[in-house]
């Protein structure tokens, strides 16, 4: 008989008694944050890194979940904002802090936004952005995202370099690129790729890493320029199922670090200053969508129905996510029934998880879907009409702090012209 797959306890985990006091003290649905579990995060992966790279730069991915509570923990352990529009630009500057702005197609309007909060350096997706840089102001510092044509994802849609992504400079552009900001005035430069998401595999970061310092070198012989900081973007993934390993953040530290003494000698660079941007990492393992079961059906399948839906966590509708599910009160070894669990959208997508087996469910239990605490709220919205959650978050203390009410109607539609 085949051994049972190890239980992967990053995934399992689920902080139970507070649930419970959430469950009895606001209304379902709701997220759920562990305050704890978010400074064990940022310290892990800042101080792994800073054992390789001392003066290492990490930045959060804002995107991944921008609550100001959860921010303001975050920027306190020493990241700053890798930010992608104008409003995670506003809320950086409101919470005083600082970082790297990769717009995306970006407009004159967003650039000068940016650059008016004088809390960011500019990474610039293309080289076809230079003449809005020229039209508003050339700032002393300057990036690039590069595409070097390699890229790994966990997820369908999630490839973010290659002819097919819409992402970065392609290798043929990069020599001009720089040239054609240095004539503009930039004195300083950086370099940034992001082409994976939600990537376990260790030796892909040294790969990212090798082939940024093999650009840089090429840029470096054709214009002589040093590079102030290299960023290798994001993608470090987290396990969503039980059996999943962790990324092991250790060797991949490691690894990069001989790529750089590697890379920086057979090209004659000067060592930039190393940068990453996680998102999913810091905050996925850090939250739960919170929901009790309304409805039970009983038809081809059996499908339990909560009071959530895809409007509150889209990815399983959007990639086919694999989130776990636990549900609380009772035994996940006892017995087992195959169940879809769907939420209250006229869409037939919106399922949380299909044919999955859990332990019997009634009408009334509370169900915990793990691994939501990042790209669930943030990537929420109002199909349906359906308001949006609140977010709880669990202190450093024990304590339960609402860090965002749950929307109502009035707030729906607030920015119409009908009364209320």
């Amino acid at each position: 008989m085949a051994a049972a797959a190890r239980i992967n306890p990053q995934v399992v985990y689920l902080p139970r008694r507070a649930i419970q006091r959430a469950a009895r003290r606001f209304h379902t649905p709701f997220f759920i944050y562990e305050e704890s579990r978010i400074r064990a995060n940022c310290a892990r992966f800042r101080d792994t890194f800073r054992r390789y790279f001392p003066d290492f730069a990490p930045l959060y991915a804002i995107k991944a979940n921008t609550n100001p509570e959860l921010l303001r923990i975050i920027f306190a352990e020493g990241f700053g904002a890798d930010a992608s529009s104008e409003v995670e630009a506003w809320i950086t500057r409101r919470l005083g802090a600082g970082g790297l702005y990769t717009g995306n197609y970006t407009t004159a309007a967003e650039f000068r936004f940016v650059l008016k909060t004088g809390c960011f350096r500019l990474n610039l997706d293309d080289i076809s952005m230079l003449p809005t840089i020229r039209k508003i102001g050339v700032p002393e510092f300057l990036s690039f995202r590069v595409n070097p044509g390699i890229s790994r994802g966990g997820m369908k849609s999630l490839f973010l370099a290659g002819p097919d992504a819409k992402f970065g400079v392609p290798l043929n552009r990069i020599v001009a690129a720089y040239r054609q900001a240095r004539a503009l005035g930039v004195r300083r430069f950086g370099i940034h790729a992001m082409t994976g998401s939600n990537v376990l595999d260790e030796r892909y970061f040294e790969a990212v890493a090798a082939k940024l310092l093999e650009i840089a070198g090429a840029v470096k012989k054709a214009l002589g320029i040093d590079f102030e900081c290299l960023n290798i973007g994001g993608g470090f993934g987290v396990p969503y199922r039980p059996e999943q390993p962790s990324l092991d953040l250790a060797p991949v530290a490691r690894g990069i670090r001989r790529i750089f003494d590697r890379q920086c000698a057979r090209f004659g660079l000067r060592a930039p200053q190393l940068m990453a941007e996680p998102g999913r990492w810091i905050m996925a393992d850090t939250g739960w969508l919170v929901s009790r079961v309304h409805v039970i059906k009983r038809g081809y399948k059996t499908f339990v129905g909560l009071d959530a839906g895809m409007n509150d966590l889209p990815r399983p509708a959007i990639y086919d996510a694999y989130h776990h599910i636990t549900v609380l009160g009772k035994r996940p070894r006892g017995r087992l029934q195959t169940v879809n669990v769907v939420g209250r959208l006229c869409e037939n997508n919106d399922q949380f998880a299909t044919d999955r087996r859990l332990p019997e469910v009634a009408v009334a239990d509370l169900l915990a879907i793990h691994n939501a605490g990042a790209h669930a709220y943030a990537m929420g919205h109002n199909y349906n009409n359906r308001l949006r959650s609140a977010e709880i978050l669990i202190t450093r203390s024990g304590a339960l702090k609402q860090i965002r009410r749950a929307e109502t109607i009035r707030d729906l539609f607030r920015t119409t012209n009908i009364p209320y």
